[in-house]
């Protein structure tokens, strides 16, 4: 993870960003998985954890939708 506008060491931020990398090894899901169900395909190879937050609540929130219906 890389820091951006933060002033305390170990401090997090919306400005935070992390790879899908090491979002995958923290998780232990395939990048691929990562990158196609939670972010749509994005080709970044980093995410602000400001996304990542808005991106795994839309994907929580599709699931549960899915699950409603069956």
């Amino acid at each position: 993870m890389t820091k951006e506008n933060s002033t305390k060491v170990g401090q997090i931020d919306k400005d935070t960003t992390i790879s899908l990398e090491v979002l995958s090894k923290m998780t232990g899901f395939p990048v691929e998985l990562i990158s196609q169900e939670i972010f749509k395909n994005s080709t970044s190879a980093e995410v602000s954890v400001e996304d990542l937050r808005a991106a795994m609540l839309s994907y929580i929130d599709a699931s549960l939708l899915m699950s409603k219906d069956k």
